[in-house]
């Protein structure tokens, strides 16, 4: 695979919206990215950040319109820069229209089945509908109905179709230039458990057939995936020679840095030697890396994390994909509580709320809360930063290049 870099943009972070990222955008070209990655923009009740979709075929308001779209596009285009959507396949919003009108396009119970857990806070997954004294499956958010896509154990031709539309409205029509696609492992559930957790859903040919069923032949878009894969590799792997995807982004590397820098860098190593595996340290559903605390050097040596580490533990990895998320480059740590209230705490990040409602202390949740990350970027310190030539923007630039270049140890 070629060098590829992708920069991450959250929507919702942004108070001018798709006006706001555009002008951002040439901010992000000075960096030389490849791609720009957009978290959903779909309009949303907005219980998941976005994640929760109403429409899949319009745009939140709270962004803009299809006008100010297409100058995003367009202007991403002219600066050399691709356009990548959010492509949620788990779930979707109960608020979609397709909840009323397909209740067949969704998993159903007659009973609260209490092995099946939900992925925020361990509660359960089934949601009681008192109308149709049914319960319907929520693998996250119990606003996120889960789709079902193996009926009878066949692959819905009919939802393939939907979202074969979805991508084609996107790509014909306005132009975008591939997906990142959004928790596909959580389509690998076996109905026939008793249980399901976590770990029953890493690994499965259904969430393969359903990428490649919507993904078919050479001739498609660019294609990311996210990937769940506490192993050194194994899983990532299986996506990667599985699917028809081009990089496979492996989430919880990050969280490994929590066991001891050796590890941490060990796991990157092995992952890097596939072509498609591609690195992310930061993202929406992530704290900021450099306040993680400390990395394990040897013995009880230890040191705190900067955000030099996270450059150099990214663009010295060897790894040919690289995933920034927004603010990265300024080496932004998480905000504190008085930037990040208890209130927006709560209101930013579903599964912190979902797990302080369960009973868990929030100040024990919010250094490891998806929040962190997701609070607008202080842009007025991108002009200082690039006035300063030993800044972190003008360092990861460099490091950028160096990457790109095969220089890093010049």
């Amino acid at each position: 695979m070629a060098k590829t870099l992708v920069y991450q943009l959250y929507p919702l972070s942004w108070p001018d919206g798709l006006k706001g990222m555009t002008q951002h955008l040439s901010r992000v070209a000075e960096l030389g990215v490849d791609y720009v990655w957009l978290s959903p923009i779909y309009p949303s009740p907005l219980n998941d950040g976005g994640y929760d979709i109403m429409s899949h075929k319009d745009i939140d308001r709270r962004y803009g319109r299809f006008r100010d779209f297409d100058h995003f596009v367009d202007t991403a285009h002219r600066l050399g820069i691709g356009v990548l959507m959010d492509l949620v396949l788990n779930h979707t919003s109960t608020s979609h229209k397709w909840f009323d009108n397909h209740p067949e396009f969704y998993c159903w119970s007659k009973t609260d089945r209490s092995g099946w857990k939900n992925l925020f806070n361990n509660g359960s997954a089934w949601q009681y509908l008192e109308e149709d004294d049914l319960y319907y499956l929520h693998l996250f958010h119990p606003s996120q109905a889960d789709l079902n896509w193996f009926p009878d154990d066949q692959l819905n031709g009919v939802l393939v179709e939907k979202f074969q539309n979805i991508v084609d409205f996107w790509v014909n029509r306005h132009h975008v230039d591939g997906f990142r696609l959004d928790v596909p492992q959580s389509i690998n559930k076996d109905f026939e458990s008793e249980t399901l957790e976590f770990g029953d859903l890493l690994s499965g040919q259904r969430a393969v057939e359903v990428v490649n069923a919507i993904f078919p032949g050479a001739d498609r878009s660019f294609l990311m995936m996210e990937c769940f894969d506490p192993t050194f590799g194994e899983i990532t792997n299986y996506y990667a020679e599985n699917t028809s995807v081009d990089f496979v982004l492996n989430v919880l590397i990050k969280d490994e840095i929590a066991h001891g820098e050796l590890k941490f860098l060990g796991m990157i190593d092995r992952q890097a030697r596939n072509s498609h595996f591609m690195l992310d340290l930061e993202s929406h559903d992530a704290p900021r890396f450099p306040s993680r605390g400390l990395v394990t050097e040897s013995g009880d040596s230890s040191r705190e994390l900067t955000p030099a580490d996270a450059i150099w533990y990214l663009f010295n990895s060897g790894a040919e994909g690289i995933c920034l998320y927004q603010g990265q480059e300024l080496g932004l740590y998480n905000p504190t509580k008085k930037q990040l209230p208890n209130n927006d705490l709560l209101k930013l990040d579903a599964q912190t709320s979902m797990r302080y409602i369960k009973g868990e202390d929030l100040d024990t949740l919010r250094p490891t809360s998806r929040a962190n990350a997701r609070i607008p970027l202080p842009l007025k310190e991108y002009a200082r930063q690039k006035a300063n030539p030993s800044s972190y923007f003008n360092l990861t630039r460099d490091w950028i290049m160096r990457w790109r270049h095969g220089s890093f140890h010049d």
